[in-house]
């Protein structure tokens, strides 16, 4: 019974994994659209990130979930490895969590307009990772 409930955590893990990968990996397509007069341009997320005339407000938003990304996924990655690891950094990971999930809300409020529908898929990547983290313990 006990290596059941571990492979189910490890699978749980390995789901926590692919989710942030898919975090980043989003970031290379065209998730927000741009309005210029009545012109509409589509840029990637790492174009919105690195140009500060298209969302000045949204870049500090959107840096934190793509590092809040990467971090997560570097830590699942050890967690995989180790079980110690998990241990001294499950605290850090779920600050970064939560502030992920916080400027996810952020990001669908105040550019919400601009979200093409893989960006919203984005945020709805991150609250699945929550609660994958929160219910099953990974």
């Amino acid at each position: 019974m006990r290596s059941m409930i571990q492979n189910s955590n490890t699978y749980y893990k390995f789901l926590q994994v692919i989710i942030q990968v898919l975090i980043i990996m989003s970031f290379f397509f065209k998730i927000f659209n741009y309005h210029e007069g009545n012109q509409i341009i589509p840029i990637s997320g790492f174009e919105a990130l690195i140009k500060n005339s298209y969302f000045i407000v949204g870049n500090i938003f959107m840096w934190f979930m793509l590092l809040g990304s990467i971090y997560h996924l570097f830590v699942q990655m050890f967690v995989l490895i180790s079980k110690k690891v998990n241990l001294k950094l499950e605290t850090s990971l779920v600050i970064v969590l939560n502030l992920q999930l916080f400027f996810g809300l952020f990001v669908v409020t105040f550019l919400g307009r601009y979200l093409e529908m893989l960006g919203i898929f984005v945020v709805g990547l991150i609250i699945l990772g929550a609660v994958i983290k929160y219910k099953y313990k990974t």
